[in-house]
């Protein structure tokens, strides 16, 4: 490859870094071809992209995009990288739904949030809840006050309307008497 092409495929690398939520590392060696091209496809749909890499150009993109040096310990072997767009947890979910039908891939590592996860970690991240998953709790946790309140609140006006009832019907039992 001519230094021209390292120079922009680094460039272009650096700027998909810079733009994930998270970063997901992949071996794929004796992964058929249909296979890989069908795991990149439904990766697609889940707005993901998955790239194959030059370790050595990686790592230089990697490095310069503030990826801890540790980083060269996954960059062993054949690699692809799965670029993470909106939930950083999701392409762990999606790896291990995808692995119980294309074993050949496998989880080498990740980096998100700061922190560099080993394939040891990957059940750890794919145990993790979805952002989606967070924001459905947190509506149940807000929504069970907040409906008890409007019970209440409820509850009281009904009350202020059984008396104000009882007060015009005694004003005007004591007005016609």
């Amino acid at each position: 490859m001519p230094k021209e092409e390292k120079v922009k495929f680094i460039e272009d690398l650096q700027s998909k870094i810079k733009s994930a939520t998270a970063l997901y590392f992949l071996d794929f060696s004796g992964l058929p071809a249909n296979d890989f091209n069908e795991f990149r496809r439904s990766a697609r749909e889940q707005n993901m992209t998955v790239k194959v890499v030059k370790n050595q150009l990686a790592l230089r993109a990697l490095k310069a995009s503030g990826v801890p040096d540790g980083i060269a310990q996954v960059l062993r072997g054949p690699t692809s990288m799965i670029f993470a767009v909106d939930d950083p947890i999701a392409p762990a979910r999606f790896l291990k739904d995808v692995g119980k039908r294309i074993p050949n891939i496998r989880f080498k590592g990740a980096y998100l949030e700061n922190t560099l996860y080993t394939a040891e970690q990957f059940d750890l991240l794919a145990n993790l809840p979805t952002k989606q998953d967070l924001r459905a709790e947190l509506v149940g946790v807000l929504a069970g006050p907040i409906s008890g309140l409007a019970g209440v609140l409820e509850g009281m006006l009904a009350e202020l309307v059984w008396v104000l009832e009882q007060l015009e019907q005694k004003k005007s039992t004591v007005s016609g008497s």
